[in-house]
This record gives C-alpha cells, structure tokens and sequence, in this order.
C-alpha cells in the first residue's frame, strides 16, 4: 500500500511540475526557434516532391503555414542573409555579393540598424545564435555581438571532432589532402562523402543537439529566448552519414527535365559561373556535361543531406515537446536561396531563374492553425515584419517587407504584386545588375550596367538584355519570350509593373 501511495505521489509530481510548465510559458511571451538551412531548395514533401524523405519538415508543414511561392532576394549565401536579417532590400544594403572588402561588414555600412535578433534582444529575449546565421564575411568575428545575449557558439561534436577540424572526414580523402598540401598541389575533396557515422560526427548534428541543449536550458528561463540554428547542409560538398543515403534508391532519382539554357537567352553557362561551385570539387568534369551516373550520384547526395536536415529539425520539435514550450514557441524554418540540380545544365546558385529565387519558408506560431498552404508570393524581407507581429512586438520603420500574418491566418490577400530578386555580374566600374520580377504568371528579367567602384551603387538607364518567361505555357523556362513580336504588348505590361516596382531605378531610356 506504501508503495502504491508513493506511486501516486510521484505521479501528482509529475503532473504537477507539467502544469507549472505550462502555466509559465502562457504566462511569458512566445519563444522563437529560428532555423536557417544553406542552399535549400523546395525538395520536400511539403513542397510537392513526393520522392524525398522530410517527415519531420512535413510534420512542422502540419503545424503551421508553408508558403509555397516564397522568393530570396539573391540567390547567394551572404546577401539573402544579410537582407532578411536587416528587413532591408539589396539596392538599400549595397550587399549584392559575399563581401571580399571591409566596407561590407554590418557595422561598417549600416552601423545603427536594428537587426531582427537585435530587435527580440531590445525587447527582454535571450538571443542566442548556433553556427551560420549571418553569413560570417558581413560580420565582424562571424557573428554581431550587437544582436545576441549569448555569444555565438560554441557546439559540441562527437568525440575527436572539433568545430575547428571541419568535422568527420574519410581517412582516405584526409591522407590525399594532406599529401597534396604538403607537395604544394592545389586540392579539393570530392563533391560527395557516405560515411556510417553519428549525426554529430559532422557540424549540423553537433549543432542541433546542442541546440536542444539549449532549448533545455532557456526553457527554465523566465525571459523568453530567440534561439537561431544554422545548418550547413544541404551546401557542397554532399556529404551526410550514411543512414540517410540508405533512404533513396539512385537509380529511381529524377533528373532535371531541361538541362539547357533558354531558346533566345542572352547567357551562357560560364554566365553563371559554369557551376563552378561543384567543378572545383574533386572528380568533377571542369567543364562539359556531367554524366547522367554522376548526376544521379549528386543528386543522391544532395537528398542524403535534406534528409539529415530534416532529423535535425525533428530533433529539436522533439525537444520543445519534451520540455512542454511547443506550444509557446514559434518556429520558422527556411532555404536561404535555391539550387540547380542541372536544371539549365546548371548546378549551384547565382541565377535569376526560378530553381535559384524559389526558396522555401515555413512558420507556425500560438494561436495559428495548422496546414495552410499559402500560394500568394512572398518575399524574405517579410520573416522580420511576421516575426515581430506573431511576438506583438513594434516593426520598426526601415524594414521593407510586409507582414505574412494574414496569410498564416488563411486569408486570401495579395501581399505583394510580384516578388524582386537579383543578381549582380562583377564587382568593379563594369558589372551588370539582373533584377527579377516574379509574378504569379510571369517572370520578367532586366539587365542594366551596374558601376560599383563608388560607395553607392550607380545603374545604367538603358537594358543591356531583357527577359521574359510564362510559367502557365512554359513551367521550365524553355524559352525567352521577350523578343516575340506577340508578346510586345505582355513586356511592355510587365516594364511597367517593374518601373512601378522599382522606382529607385533610373528611368529606362527609349
């Protein structure tokens, strides 16, 4: 009898220590896990791609708005980030590339912005950042210590690997390297690795269980946290242990379905850097067509690393299940860009077309229903205005994106008339500047001379090339419709649109 007595004691307890938890985090503001995953494209179910295996993004999906027909302002890592993480467009950040020049650090050109962290930081958060956040070349020391109450880092790994080291390596590419530094050889390693390792053998697996560590932590806080998580993967090269490889059969993978450049496009490859991302790696042809094995190969690599995301992404919506703050905290989850995966015979980013601008954004929140699916276009300068509101926190005025709320709330609203992103060609006197304009229909490109050698950007007033792609007719943009004589009347509709769009632009001449 005593010991049925202690059982229902220990059992009051429980239930008791649950209720106080529950009872404190209605009682605080919500908590904000903010994940970031690198060269991210739509390649989940959630997204419609019913071969990859994302269960755990599929389940946050459930739990909150996916926004289907979401856009970074520039397909590249430093920029997008630098974007979001202002509320500011390009054209206002003078941040179009990753920065090689002190001039593009944070503080150095915008020395008094109030970054989104920033901003939760200000109003009473623990602001607490995991890895690739910003992108480290536009902050000093990898991070902005003007935004965080917890420094940067550090994660911990597996035994014997190190944040410094680079994580797991196979010990036969490890030993080539070496020998080929030490001959003075130029090296790399190859585009894909498939090791049977733990997940925290490799920096994203370290990162997200110290990021459950945290969430452990800050959830016993009485300030509520703003904790950001930033995985690597799926960036080159492709490398995931080797469970998650075991998820696809090669041999049934898609391939692109067009693997050459528009009819009447004004590029080549070498436009676009002839993927040289992916050829600088090991193995790959330095240019030409990449066999279909290799491209199944790569492909294969790219899924491997999506889904070991995905488990990290489970691990911590475990964690803030097992803590009992789900239900407190607002989750949002995005791809800083997308990627080509031989979409235009391209592989990487750095393009104005629709397999790089397409980036996915997911967002669930207290008080917001599950499952929307929100197809109107949205833009990532958006997450810092939505974030602010779903926290009932002040917007501040320099921010340049709309709030996504209405849309969460399954509202059938137009947020904005197209969504802008751009890509820029050199860095000097002779660059060129490509502004995108995507509308539900239609995409329009316009390509200006861009002088960057001034403090200040200055674009040219005459279009060096202009394109033009119909998504109803064309979803894989087989051709450049700009210089079809029927279609004079559409990209003269679609000038307009951008002139109105863009009106920091010099007025087009002619």
């Amino acid at each position: 009898m005593r010991g049925l007595n202690g059982f229902f004691l220990t059992a009051l307890s429980l239930v008791s220590v649950s209720s106080l938890n529950a009872a404190s985090a209605s009682s605080k503001k919500p908590n904000v896990l903010f994940i970031v995953s690198d060269d991210l494209k739509p390649l989940l179910g959630c997204y419609g791609t019913p071969w990859i295996q994302s269960p755990n993004i599929d389940r946050l999906a459930q739990r909150g708005t996916v926004f289907k027909s979401n856009y970074c302002q520039v397909a590249f890592c430093a920029p997008t980030r630098f974007s979001l993480l202002t509320g500011l467009r390009p054209d206002t950040t003078g941040v179009y590339l990753n920065p090689e020049k002190a001039q593009d650090i944070l503080r150095t050109r915008l020395p008094d912005v109030v970054t989104l962290p920033q901003l939760f930081k200000n109003h009473g958060y623990i602001t607490h950042p995991l890895h690739k956040v910003f992108d480290g070349r536009t902050v000093d020391q990898g991070h902005d210590a003007a935004s965080w109450t917890v420094p940067y880092g550090p994660w911990e790994m597996a035994p014997g690997e190190k944040p410094a080291t680079g994580g797991y390596q196979d010990p036969v590419t490890k030993a080539r390297l070496a020998e080929a530094l030490k001959e003075g050889k130029p090296a790399s390693g190859p585009a894909t690795e498939a090791c049977d390792i733990p997940d925290n053998a490799y920096h994203d697996g370290g990162v997200a269980q110290t990021a459950a560590k945290r969430i452990r932590e800050f959830a016993n806080k009485k300030d509520p946290f703003f904790l950001a998580v930033g995985f690597v993967k799926p960036h080159l090269p492709f490398i995931a242990p080797k469970k998650y490889w075991d998820l696809y059969d090669r041999t049934a993978l898609p391939l692109a379905p067009f693997q050459e450049l528009p009819a009447s496009s004004p590029h080549d490859l070498a436009f676009y850097s002839n993927s040289g991302e992916l050829r600088e790696r090991e193995g790959v042809p330095k240019a030409g067509p990449i066999s279909e094995t290799q491209q199944r190969e790569l492909i294969h690599g790219y899924a491997a690393c999506v889904s070991y995301i995905d488990a990290q992404v489970g691990l911590l919506m475990k964690t803030l299940d097992e803590t009992g703050i789900a239900d407190n905290t607002i989750i949002c989850f995005w791809g800083d860009h997308g990627w080509h995966l031989g979409e235009h015979g391209h592989w990487g980013k750095l393009t104005n077309y629709e397999d790089a601008a397409r980036a996915p954004l997911i967002i669930s929140a207290p008080g917001f229903s599950g499952g929307v699916k929100a197809t109107a276009l949205t833009e990532f300068l958006d997450v810092y205005p939505t974030l602010c509101q779903l926290a009932s926190l002040p917007t501040p005025t320099h921010v340049e994106g709309k709030s996504l709320v209405p849309l969460m709330r399954g509202e059938e609203v137009s947020i904005h008339k197209a969504a802008t992103t751009q890509m820029s060609r050199g860095t000097g006197k002779n660059a060129t500047m490509g502004w995108s304009m995507r509308t539900s229909r239609y995409r329009y490109i316009e390509w200006r001379a861009a002088d960057f050698s001034a403090e200040k950007p200055v674009f040219g007033n005459q279009t060096l090339a202009v394109e033009l792609y119909d998504y109803q007719m064309d979803p894989h943009e087989r051709e450049n419709i700009a210089g079809k004589t029927e279609c004079s009347a559409l990209l003269k509709e679609q000038q307009r649109l951008f002139d109105d769009l863009l009106p920091h632009l010099p007025r087009r001449s002619g």
